[in-house]
């Protein structure tokens, strides 16, 4: 291809590029305009939402007494409100959890300072010490 084709298909090329986007914008035109007063917003709607009043992890989280392998048993519970984190059980020791995102879907609270994690999927949960890498309990299920 010469240079004076390849700028005549090069003017070509944006002249079908401009005429194209003319059509699509006179096509918009066209259609009737909708009055403001006939939209609906969506925010009011999303904020009657119950699930939109807590956090994703909040809504999945089951809690109550566990019974684990072992012998083990865990108690979960959700004291007041979801910012306030949520309360472990364990060995007679209580324990202040707090959420971690995750990008697999289950529910994942740990204490940082003790180490605990705890890991709530929908088959079962386990409690881990990441401090010493072990599992503290697991298989736990609610009674």
């Amino acid at each position: 291809m010469t240079v004076l084709n390849a700028t005549r298909f090069s003017s070509f090329f944006k002249l079908c590029l401009i005429a194209g986007a003319a059509a699509l914008l006179a096509s918009c035109a066209s259609q009737e305009p909708v009055p403001v007063t006939e939209t609906k917003p969506v925010l009011p709607q999303i904020l009657k939402s119950p699930a939109a009043s807590q956090p994703t992890w909040a809504t999945q989280l089951v809690t109550g007494n566990f019974s684990c392998e072992l012998g083990n048993k865990v108690e979960l519970r959700m004291d007041g409100r979801v910012t306030d984190g949520v309360t472990l059980e364990w060995k007679g020791r209580s324990y202040t959890m707090n959420p971690v995102s995750t990008s697999t879907g289950a529910v994942r609270l740990e204490n940082k300072g003790e180490g605990l994690v705890w890991i709530q999927i929908p088959s079962k949960s386990m409690l881990l010490n990441s401090k010493i890498g072990q599992q503290l309990a697991n298989d736990c299920k609610v009674r």
